[in-house]
């Protein structure tokens, strides 16, 4: 077959697929690749489900780092030895493993308890990870784990093989946030991030100087505004704000002339400073956590309060995340 041929044969399939109906049920457990509800499409309406659940991610820190410094059988142990330790807990925990990506492996948890199982899960990955792994090899092993919750979308995709390279072909996508989300945690789960501001120092705006909107209007709907026309704009009081990177950019602008002025007061000295965070090696959304805390409300975590919450921003997480270093005491 030439390239011309298998390339319009590829065509085809995509008009197929983008004219196929793509029909999700509702399920409580794990989809497996060989799951009978799960159909390729070809023609007639795809089959996937759907699950509201937890997902948990757990990565290998530095790995790149730890090839590089180390020899490559032992390498190739310690990876063995913390991929079997995975698949045992995460079994261990009602858990399923769905994918294993390099050194990256995803869990995807029945709905029923799935946040005590998840949790549960991690403090165990972490505990071996921390506990066994770093004891029985020279290495300064770490992991970062992050959960998620919510709807996964389940498809299976892939093409019909003969032979032992069938089931190579062969896979599940999960579509939604939990995974995406799940990811992103884990991506900065027991790192130390950096991230440049500036501190400015400046005399503020003097709030006598701004005139209202809508000139004699304005007391009409409540303004009590002291505006005096003849104070001076700026205090000679001064102020200490941290900006970020991009909020420094925005607030200076300029005149026609060419000059440069900053909004939010006058500049007096400004110093760009570099803030440093470490992420626990477990991350879980704000929403894992409550209902962890619903599902596990006796658990010597919770009643001790030693979740906590996460100050420093994570890109694409929008709602509060909580994380621990924590291991089981045997």
């Amino acid at each position: 077959m030439s390239v011309k041929q298998i390339i319009e044969e590829i065509e085809q399939e995509v008009i197929d697929v983008n004219k196929t109906t793509f029909v999700h049920n509702p399920t409580s457990s794990v989809p497996s690749i060989t799951d009978s509800g799960l159909t390729y499409e070809s023609g007639t309406d795809k089959k996937g489900k759907k699950i509201e659940t937890c997902v948990l991610f757990v990565d290998i820190r530095n790995s790149v780092a730890l090839t590089e410094k180390h020899h490559n059988q032992t390498m190739g142990r310690v990876y063995t030895a913390f991929t079997k330790a995975i698949l045992k807990l995460a079994r261990h925990h009602n858990g399923h493993t769905r994918n294993i990506i390099g050194d990256r492996v995803m869990i995807v948890f029945p709905s029923k308890n799935c946040f005590k199982n998840a949790v549960h899960c991690a403090i165990s990955i972490n505990h071996a990870s921390e506990k066994l792994i770093n004891k029985h090899f020279a290495v300064d092993f770490k992991c970062g784990i992050g959960i998620h919750y919510g709807e996964l979308r389940v498809i299976k995709v892939g093409i019909q093989r003969n032979g032992s390279e069938n089931g190579e072909n062969k896979g599940l996508v999960w579509v939604g946030y939990p995974a995406n989300l799940a990811s992103r945690l884990t991506d900065v789960a027991n790192k130390k991030m950096e991230n440049d501001y500036f501190e400015v120092t400046r005399h503020p705006i003097n709030p006598k100087a701004i005139k209202p909107l809508f000139g004699g209007l304005a007391s009409m709907f409540g303004n009590t505004s002291n505006y005096d026309p003849n104070a001076p704009f700026y205090l000679n009081t001064t102020e200490i704000v941290e900006m970020s990177v991009t909020e420094f950019a925005d607030s200076i602008h300029h005149y026609d002339d060419g000059r440069l002025f900053t909004g939010g007061g006058k500049n007096i000295k400004f110093k760009k400073k570099t803030k440093t965070h470490t992420f626990p090696p477990i991350l879980m959304t704000e929403t894992v956590f409550k209902g962890y805390k619903k599902e596990a409300p006796k658990a010597n975590d919770v009643v001790n309060n030693w979740w906590i919450e996460q100050e420093y921003p994570i890109d694409n997480i929008k709602e509060k995340v909580y994380g621990k270093h924590l291991t089981w005491k045997i």
